[in-house]
């Protein structure tokens, strides 16, 4: 029912939207197919680390549908969108980290620790650096270069009046890892 399409497509949009806008990263783990809708999920994330027996693809033109295509644009290049969408080639993971497209391309049983290695990494850096930095990512992403430029250079003069930042420039200075008191 044309009813039932539209609720199942604002779903899977918002949610989409959800990932995008949430102030604390996201780590799309892919361990096999990523099609459509769930492809879609992925590139939403702030990066993608995925095992050799991953694929992504939007089938949607051989089921007659459409979508993920504006969002497809956002992380991967034309030539490749176009192929994606128009024949509904569906890409192994070795071929988007070749490309430089997903983080990882690891075996399946290391795809959890290599994604959790990442996490902790993200994890030890200022909580409130990490908000600022994916507000940043967020927002200059459709913005012009001077103008973009201009609301990151806020967001480092935002940062600095953070007890994180002057933190992070002692133990700099003092060649030791911060200790950061904001929690995410």
């Amino acid at each position: 029912m044309p009813g039932d399409t539209n609720r199942h497509l604002r779903r899977a949009r918002e949610v989409g939207f959800v990932i995008i806008e949430m102030n604390i990263p996201v780590i799309a783990a892919v361990n096999g197919v990523a099609l459509g809708a769930g492809m879609g999920l992925a590139i939403c994330s702030d990066m993608i680390v995925a095992s050799k027996n991953a694929s992504f693809g939007l089938p949607e033109i051989d089921i007659g549908l459409m979508g993920g295509v504006r969002h497809t644009m956002r992380v991967f290049p034309q030539g490749l969108t176009r192929r994606m969408v128009l024949t509904g080639w569906r890409v192994p993971a070795e071929e988007l980290y070749r490309r430089g497209l997903i983080e990882a391309c690891v075996e399946p049983e290391e795809l959890m620790d290599t994604a959790m290695e990442i996490a902790r990494n993200i994890a030890s850096k200022s909580p409130a650096a990490i908000r600022l930095a994916k507000r940043a990512i967020n927002t200059v992403e459709t913005m012009g270069l001077k103008d973009g430029y201009r609301f990151e250079q806020n967001l480092t003069v935002e940062m600095t009046r953070h007890e994180d930042s002057k933190e992070a420039m002692r133990a700099f200075v003092e060649k030791r890892a911060p200790v950061f008191k904001d929690e995410l």
